[in-house]
């Protein structure tokens, strides 16, 4: 067991503060909000996005391409799925997890510029004014969680639908936690009242609450009550993290990945994103590339080893995902520029392993598919169709169980008629 020390240590070095969750729900009213007991705790898919932000090359990653690289020979197999043997960490995410994987090849992102690519990859749409999937989940099941969506950078727009948990200030989080506390960080402060004063102030605001609720009939009014009041409440459910934090990491992003997945441990948690940068390449790109790869593969091995130890592994689904990928051919500096062709990487539960779909031409370009299995390329465009990120997208609401919900009613992708069988 992690003391609160360490839960704020853990807390700073991850960077991380509250943005003021918005949470819904009267469980303060009614005395639900137990010290030691989540209102409802979330039980569903734990969902993380993964950015591999500045455009990665898929061709030396999980669709090899050997006729464009200087870096790997022959492609290697994990299963039936082919990738680039680049490094240790790569080997490992492919060797160990190609049984819950789906590698999907050939997505057509429709643009070569950063802020739209990454909007394309992780909203699903091109367009401004969709939210993040991580933030989309977050707010479909359990916005009313204290920590419902942790973010770290890139894409991270929620489009009202969920308070994001960002980067900043680790008193912050403390101030939210314990509340009580005279200094905030330090575990053994002395408190503001004593714990029979707490009792008696925490009815008092209750009943205050309730009456003014009551006598209050504009919606707007009645939100921003009941939003401060639960709010109040989450500071004991915030507590509950150091029972399941482990030790802090010394890497920043394994540091990350294990608050994410404390957070859904404790039940305050729904789903998460992260953003790994320095994958803009446009010189070097083989010896800046490489490295990039490997540490990218090693979040996602971390994410699975976290996960198995804190026994949430049955839980977990990940998408990993980049602005869009790399030209085929280096330029006059050992670059590669950018190329609207990319590929996107689905993992856990409910997602098929073992599975290649999607498929580009020898010199990385877009093939049409046969639209009934996504494996085999046909003659013409007519009788093909080509994979877009919206179709992700919508397979993975699916999924992760936001088809039908408001909030895919809100954020509509597609239709029925464009759905491809991208998971079967």
């Amino acid at each position: 067991m992690m003391n609160r020390r360490d839960f704020l240590k853990l807390s700073s070095a991850a960077g991380l503060c509250v943005g003021g969750s918005a949470l819904l729900g009267r469980a303060w009213a009614d005395g639900e909000a137990a010290p030691g007991q989540p209102v409802g705790a979330y039980t569903g898919p734990l969902f993380v996005m993964l950015q591999a932000t500045g455009g990665w090359d898929p061709t030396m990653l999980c669709d090899p391409k050997p006729n464009l690289n200087n870096s790997f020979g022959a492609a290697s197999m994990a299963g039936n799925i082919p990738y680039a043997s680049i490094g240790a960490d790569v080997d490992a995410m492919f060797s160990t997890h190609y049984d819950k994987m789906t590698v999907i090849n050939g997505v057509d992102v429709a643009t070569n510029n950063h802020e739209a690519g990454r909007r394309h990859t992780a909203s699903g749409r091109l367009g401004a004014g969709y939210p993040n999937l991580a933030a989309l989940v977050a707010g479909t099941h359990s916005p009313e969680s204290p920590m419902a969506f942790l973010t770290f950078g890139g894409y991270e727009r929620t489009q009202g639908t969920v308070a994001p948990v960002r980067d900043g200030n680790a008193n912050r989080l403390a101030e939210l936690a314990f509340p009580e506390r005279i200094n905030a960080a330090d575990e053994t402060s002395a408190t503001y009242h004593s714990e029979a004063a707490r009792g008696i102030i925490a009815d008092a605001r209750r009943e205050r609450a309730s009456a003014l609720l009551g006598a209050q009939e504009l919606p707007r009014y009645q939100h921003s009550l009941d939003t401060l009041m639960t709010a109040r409440t989450g500071a004991d459910q915030l507590k509950l993290l150091q029972e399941v934090l482990p030790e802090p990491s010394g890497n920043a992003d394994f540091r990350k990945c294990q608050l994410i997945v404390a957070a859904y441990k404790a039940g305050i948690g729904v789903a998460a994103n992260i953003a790994k940068g320095g994958f803009d390449t446009h010189d070097d790109h083989d010896n800046r590339h490489r490295p990039r790869m490997n540490e990218l593969a090693a979040i996602v091995n971390f994410l699975w080893q976290e996960a198995a130890s804190q026994g949430v592994e049955d839980k977990l689904v990940i998408l990993v995902a980049s602005d869009f990928g790399r030209t085929p051919s280096y330029n006059g500096d050992g670059g590669k520029d950018h190329w609207s062709v990319s590929s996107m990487i689905a993992m856990g539960a409910g997602i098929p392993g073992n599975r290649v779909v999607g498929k580009t031409s020898d010199g990385h370009t877009l093939m049409p598919l046969d639209p009934t299995d996504l494996t085999q390329s046909v003659d013409n465009d007519e009788d093909g169709v080509r994979i877009t990120p919206m179709h992700v997208h919508r397979a993975l609401r699916r999924v992760l169980d936001v088809e039908g919900s408001d909030n895919d009613t809100l954020f509509p992708l597609g239709t029925d008629e464009e759905d491809l069988p991208i998971f079967g």
